[in-house]
């Protein structure tokens, strides 16, 4: 059995894939066993229609940051796991996972449930700054995984999200020009470090195994006690 994950060429998507060995099979845009693009929903149809084996997992991993232009990022981080995950429901395996990645700022959104909800089922994607719509992602990318989590309920199916603070992938300097480096930095202070890329894999891999099969519906956030911190001391 398999496990799917997309943004496997480096980052977060590159650890998880050394985590899970031969259990996993990488999607990207380049240098990966799959190459697709998931800001072309048609691409990511055809994809879906070459994989052929059952999976027991998908790890959305692939993202943009908010320094990409902002249909572009809706595009990847809320559509593409929607299209992806539709058009693999067959092959997915009755008790399988489905994890997501987010991210801490997806608290930063004040859209309302209801229009977050409308955006999920295909209202247009607003003219905003890639910043604003990053946070609009991840917000309505956390909404989508306990509503599918709901939905896929009756097959024994899991979805959850794990959602990071700063992480030293090749595109956290994106992250500090859309979000501010004072602030990232700021962030590694509080904790002592920014994340490595192992440590959210780690994550991810709990919540596609057994060992987590009575969490579902659930956001984890892998920020090394960031918020925590930021709740008690200010």
């Amino acid at each position: 059995m398999t496990i799917l994950v997309t943004g496997a060429a480096s980052g977060i998507g590159a650890a998880l894939m050394e985590r899970l060995g031969d259990q996993a099979i990488g999607l990207d845009r380049h240098n990966a066993e799959i190459i697709c693009d998931l800001s072309d929903s048609a691409d990511i149809k055809a994809t879906a229609t070459a994989i052929q084996q059952p999976l027991i997992g998908i790890a959305h991993v692939a993202g943009l940051p908010g320094t990409a232009d902002a249909s572009a990022i809706l595009a990847v981080n809320l559509r593409a796991p929607q299209l992806l995950t539709q058009a693999l429901l067959p092959k997915l395996t009755d008790g399988s996972a489905i994890v997501a990645v987010s991210s801490v700022t997806a608290l930063r959104c004040d859209w309302s449930i209801s229009d977050i909800d409308a955006l999920i089922d295909g209202s247009d994607t607003p003219d905003m700054e890639g910043a604003r719509a990053y946070e609009l992602s991840k917000a309505a990318l956390n909404r989508w995984a306990m509503r599918q989590a709901v939905a896929l309920r009756p097959r024994k199916i899991t979805v959850n999200t794990v959602s990071p603070g700063p992480v030293e992938t090749p595109i956290l300097a994106d992250f500090e020009a859309s979000i501010g480096k004072d602030r990232i930095a700021a962030a590694a202070q509080r904790v002592g470090r920014h994340a490595q890329p192992a440590d959210i894999a780690d994550v991810i891999a709990f919540l596609l195994s057994d060992a987590a099969r009575w969490v579902n519906g659930t956001d984890i956030k892998a920020d090394g006690g960031y918020h925590a911190v930021r709740a008690v001391e200010g």
